[in-house]
């Protein structure tokens, strides 16, 4: 009864899809949490009844947009030219820079066979075959490409310099920080517990090799938010 109702009413509303988006964006189905309650897991186990919104993975573009735009280097510039692709000696396939950062994904140029390796292994779809629908998949290769990728390495350095410039010496304000952009909430007090007391451990370690308190603290701190970077409150929709 539900399609036959959206059905008639699409047409009734001129095939509009904005119109469609609308009513089923706006719908509290579509808008409620994923979190499980106990009552919750009682009465509606398998979902069938919509009871709580699934929990699903950021689309690949939206990955990328988000470990840039954290770091600060996203640039926001709409429209103009695509942006270029190359193909590294080491095999990966990444976006050229611009001198504003890097632009959004929906702006890299798509080809069939040079698609961005980040892209690629969140399950951007292929252009040879049509696309139904987007497969969803958790695989090593994507918890490895966030781990060891010199990009996001690189990344993860620049959102700890951006957090170190806006709460200089402050490491609890630091850690608010790194919270608050990345997952858009601020820490428990367990949460902020454990960052202080493996933030002081870290530096205690790069203080060892670098000899440097200030660049110790930068290191220990982009180490923290490479992990945040990796965690499934950033790469997960609640």
């Amino acid at each position: 009864e539900l399609l036959d109702w959206l059905a008639v009413s699409f047409v009734e509303n001129g095939w509009s899809l904005k119109w469609l988006h609308r009513q089923i964006l706006t719908t509290d189905a579509y808008r409620q949490s994923s979190q499980l309650s106990e009552e919750r897991e009682r009465l509606d186990p398998d979902n069938r009844w919509l009871s709580r919104m699934p929990l699903r993975r950021r689309s690949a573009e939206s990955v990328r947009d988000s470990l840039l735009a954290v770091a600060g280097e996203l640039d926001e510039t709409t429209f103009g030219k695509p942006v270029t692709v190359n193909v590294r000696a080491d095999g990966l396939i990444t976006a050229d820079r611009t001198e504003e950062g890097w632009r959004r994904s929906i702006y890299i140029r798509q080809r069939r066979k040079e698609i961005p390796t980040i892209l690629e292994a969140f399950d951007l779809p292929q252009m040879n075959p049509n696309c139904i629908e987007r497969p969803k998949s958790t695989v090593a290769p994507q918890a490895l490409h966030l781990l060891n990728n010199g990009m996001v390495r690189e990344l993860a350095l620049a959102f700890a310099e951006r957090v170190e410039s806006e709460a200089p010496d402050n490491r609890d304000q630091q850690i608010d920080r790194v919270y608050q952009i990345a997952l858009n909430r601020p820490p428990s007090d367990e949460e902020k517990q454990f960052a202080s007391k493996t933030l002081s451990q870290l530096t205690k370690e790069w203080q060892t090799e670098l000899k440097d308190e200030s660049k110790a603290k930068t290191r220990a701190l982009a180490n923290y938010c490479h992990v945040i970077m990796n965690s499934a409150g950033f790469l997960f929709v609640d």
